[in-house]
């Protein structure tokens, strides 16, 4: 085994600092003329950044060309890595701060559309999750509350109108959708086109639409939608198809009895 040395300690904060570097020479090696061009520094910051990561054994000099050397390469591919991590967090900030406490691969939502609630459309999350609806011929997923009243119709008329549907909510929305929606509810499940489980533990909204998926967060004074997160990333369906698959195991899926408590 490799002891760490104390210097070794100072390797991650230097790979990162030094990533632009790392991730310039990810593409080849390149002579000092080069790496000062790539990066538009002087000779002097040249010499001082490559001396630098010549001592943490990043780089080696071949000639008159510097390249990464293996250890560096891995080292440069999980700073690129970590880079892009952040870069995807900050991307759907929006949506964490709703759900502080979840773990999620927030990697996956690199590239992922983010509608937010604004002053003057404070029902635009719920009008793209609406879009997405209306463009799929499935929905599977799970959710905490009720979406924006303007659209309950709208949604409604999708789930029970045919649409291959098998949905996870939290009892009480079960509850109130079959007080209120009790012969829509019974047809439709009838028809075998609906599933309708209920689970007391969901963490956010996701929905899993034909080609997309989505995150809701929700404001947790009025309930409604305050952003949606979609993406059409296949590692993120995959990990939703998942996470989706662990909640409907451990709900309770209804059995339609109308006027029953």
């Amino acid at each position: 085994m490799v002891a760490v040395s104390p210097d070794d300690e100072a390797l991650p904060v230097e790979a990162i600092k030094r990533g632009t570097v790392l991730r310039v020479l990810r593409e080849g090696p390149m002579d000092r003329a080069g790496l000062m061009a790539a990066l538009d520094v002087s000779r002097t910051t040249i010499h001082r950044i490559v001396r630098s990561l010549e001592a943490q054994e990043l780089i080696r000099q071949d000639g008159h060309e510097f390249e990464l050397s293996a250890f560096g390469r891995t080292v440069a591919d999980e700073v690129a890595t970590y880079r892009r991590r952040v870069l995807a967090a900050r991307r759907i900030q929006p949506f964490l701060e709703t759900v502080p406490e979840i773990d999620i691969d927030v990697g996956l939502f690199e590239t992922a559309r983010v509608t937010q609630m604004q002053p003057t459309n404070p029902y635009g999350p719920v009008a793209r999750f609406m879009q997405l609806l209306t463009d799929s011929g499935t929905l599977y997923g799970f959710d905490t509350t009720t979406v924006a009243p303007i659209y309950v119709d709208e949604i409604r008329a999708e789930i029970v109108g045919g649409m291959e549907t098998d949905v996870v909510y939290l009892p009480a929305v079960i509850e109130d959708m079959v007080g209120t929606y009790a012969d829509e509810l019974e047809a439709a499940l009838d028809s075998g086109l609906l599933t309708l489980s209920k689970h007391g533990g969901l963490p956010f909204g996701l929905a899993i639409f034909d080609d997309r998926v989505g995150l809701g967060g929700y404001d947790d004074e009025t309930g409604m939608l305050r952003v949606f997160v979609d993406t059409d990333d296949p590692a993120a369906r995959d990990w939703a198809l998942d996470l989706y698959e662990q909640y409907r195991v451990e709900a309770t899926p209804l059995e339609f009895q109308p006027g029953a408590d």
